[in-house]
């Protein structure tokens, strides 16, 4: 098996020239068939490795060559749709995000895959995974993973001061204040309420859009109008303002991605966190976290103006290439990685989601993962991120907006009255 590790600067500045992007005019190799998947990063426990390891065992005139993309989703899809758009023939199939469908699917840049994962297969998987890989009424993507933001907590922390899980960002904000400001008169370190992925990239649009939802908005309402800048928008970004401006969030907040907001929890340095459901299994290990052990998992919390907390859904799928010259090698693949003793693996040793819903009353992973239990709550009640083939753009738009206005550059009521300016124009 070989393993590439191929940082975005040097995947964009050689998609023209390295032969793994090489493009079209290759001939259909004869015998076995060597398929290039472009795939995350290794997770804890190499699973992917693992994965190939028994595929390959049913399979052996099949290898699997597991290239790793960069951890940054938006730098994922921009390298993706540059080496598509060209015709390259190498990619034969990929990690494709929830919003990506109408991105590739409207471009011509994957295949249809009506007749290679028929309804009559797609009943057994959660019907969220399904309808995000579907587009114009065809099917586009295979689930693998589902995901949602959830909130991660100090068990010990609230337990220590009779504290409840809060229920609305308010109490969220007070009991971490309560908390930091007893813990710091006791010689602990400086803590902080809340971290989550707030630099300009797709995180904060995940963390923005459950803010917003959480509080009784939106952003494209069911008839498919702008309407970020709403009254219950604005208020809830104006708390997140109001906190971030107190040091309620990390000094730098504005520049972590997921990474620098788990290492700030598993460093003791916070209180709450928001982040996917995987952070569980990365801070139990106890040599890269010093909370091994006393983090609870919740749903996120709702604002004053809403009647619940709301994740974003999140998760993955895998896309096939048009131009790949090994479809049927790498359906194969697909359809083994989608099925449940690879997504088992994953939710054992990751803490992955698993897109099929028998898994949810699997005892192994229960026992392992006992959070599992009031994930499926949390799905159901999770909320999509627009789907338009505009999607990247009408993402960063928010991403900018929403950090003017943490960062007081704009006022919360002026920085959402720009991004529907923007937004409107998009696709237009």
């Amino acid at each position: 098996m070989k393993k590439l590790c191929i940082p975005i600067f040097i995947v964009l500045s050689t998609l023209f020239l390295c032969p793994v992007f090489a493009g079209g005019g290759q001939e259909v190799p004869e015998g076995p068939v060597s398929l290039n998947w472009y795939a995350h990063a290794s997770t804890l426990d190499n699973t992917q490795e693992m994965i190939i390891k028994t595929f390959n065992e049913e399979y052996p005139d099949i290898s699997v060559n597991l290239i790793e993309l960069p951890e940054n989703t938006t730098d994922k899809l921009q390298a993706l749709l540059i080496a598509l758009q060209s015709g390259d023939d190498s990619i034969d199939f990929f990690n494709a995000d929830v919003t990506w469908t109408p991105i590739f699917a409207s471009a011509g840049l994957i295949e249809n895959l009506d007749k290679a994962f028929p309804s009559s297969e797609r009943k057994a998987f959660l019907p969220g995974t399904i309808a995000a890989a579907s587009y114009n009424g065809s099917i586009w993507g295979i689930p693998f993973r589902t995901d949602a933001g959830v909130l991660f907590y100090r068990k010990d922390l609230l337990e220590k001061y009779n504290k409840p899980v809060p229920e609305t960002w308010d109490e969220l904000f007070a009991t971490a204040d309560e908390i930091i400001q007893a813990e710091e008169k006791a010689g602990s370190e400086e803590m902080y309420a809340l971290v989550g992925s707030m630099k300009q990239y797709e995180g904060l649009t995940c963390n923005a859009v459950e803010w917003f939802y959480s509080n009784g908005g939106e952003v494209i309402d069911k008839k498919g109008n702008i309407v970020i800048n709403s009254p219950e928008n604005v208020e809830i970004l104006e708390l997140m303002r109001t906190a971030y401006e107190k040091g309620l969030f990390p000094e730098g907040a504005l520049s972590y991605g997921s990474g620098d907001a788990r290492a700030s929890m598993f460093q003791n340095r916070q209180v709450f966190m928001r982040a996917w459901p995987k952070a569980y299994a990365l801070g139990q290990n106890p040599e890269n976290s010093m909370v091994s052990g006393l983090l609870g998992v919740a749903e996120l919390p709702r604002g004053e103006s809403g009647k619940r907390g709301h994740s974003t859904l999140g998760g993955w799928q895998l896309f096939l290439n048009r131009h790949s010259k090994n479809k049927e090698a790498a359906l194969k693949f697909m359809n083994f990685y989608a099925g449940e003793y690879a997504m088992k693996l994953h939710a054992l040793n990751d803490s992955y989601l698993p897109a099929r819903r028998s898994l949810y009353d699997d005892a192994d992973i229960l026992k392992k993962n006992p959070f599992f239990g009031m994930i499926t709550g949390v799905l159901e009640n999770a909320v999509p991120r627009p789907q338009s083939p505009f999607y990247a753009e009408i993402s960063s738009v928010i991403q900018v907006e929403v950090q003017n206005a943490l960062r007081g550059e704009k006022s919360p009521a002026q920085a959402l009255y720009d991004a529907e300016k923007e937004m409107n124009k998009i696709g237009q």
